[in-house]
């Protein structure tokens, strides 16, 4: 618990006050607050693989055991990116020190704090179904593939996509309002595929002894 809290406190002063510091009136660039709100996301995958440990196996039998521990996983992370923006966003007015809080339109934050919440239910929940046939090692390594090749295909996408394509789509995804428009339709899809997953996962029995591992 105590490592654990250290973490978090150093993810706190990195990204909440050390950043916004070194990026100054940057920081306010709507595809830096987007990329905060989904950190969320990265706290809530390795916790949720937990549910595939020997204890997640035990409470296998018992699905509202399972989502209330989801609950409370979604809660911890999406609280955390909360914490952390919200911090950045203080420490922003304090080193710039101008009339007025500055901050995102309420519009915008609110549906990327939306997507960030409905989108870690979403992974949250597609843990707990892995979780029912592979060990939680076997969860995380699979989370961990599926951010990579997300973060490969950000980064490196533009060298395979021809060069008008990238630009409109970079241009498309510039501005507040088209991340706003993109964020809302992002957590109806989000929203979607959770109630999927719970279908998904009240049908998939736990697997027998599923073997408990970190990673």
């Amino acid at each position: 618990m105590a490592r654990q809290a250290l973490v978090v406190l150093i993810v706190v002063i990195v990204f909440g006050i050390l950043v916004p510091i070194y990026k100054g009136f940057a920081f306010l660039d709507p595809r830096i607050i987007a990329a905060y709100a989904c950190l969320a996301l990265l706290f809530v995958a390795p916790a949720s693989a937990e549910l595939g440990s020997t204890r997640g196996a035990a409470l296998g039998s018992r699905p509202g055991n399972i989502l209330g521990r989801i609950a409370i996983i979604v809660a911890w992370g999406w609280g955390i990116t909360v914490l952390i923006l919200g911090t950045a966003l203080v420490t922003l007015n304090v080193v710039g020190r101008r009339g007025g809080f500055l901050a995102p339109p309420l519009e915008f934050i609110t549906a990327l704090l939306s997507f960030s919440l409905i989108a870690s239910i979403a992974i949250a929940m597609l843990a707990a179904v892995l979780a029912r046939r592979f060990s939680a090692a076997g969860v995380k390594n699979i989370l961990r593939a599926a951010f990579l090749i997300l973060l490969l295909a950000l980064a490196f996408g533009s060298r395979f996509l021809p060069e008008r394509v990238t630009l409109t789509i970079l241009d498309r995804f510039n501005t507040r309002r088209a991340l706003t428009h993109l964020a809302w339709q992002a957590s109806a899809i989000s929203a979607a595929i959770v109630a999927i997953l719970l279908l998904v996962f009240a049908k998939i029995p736990m697997a027998e002894n599923p073997r408990e591992g970190g990673g």
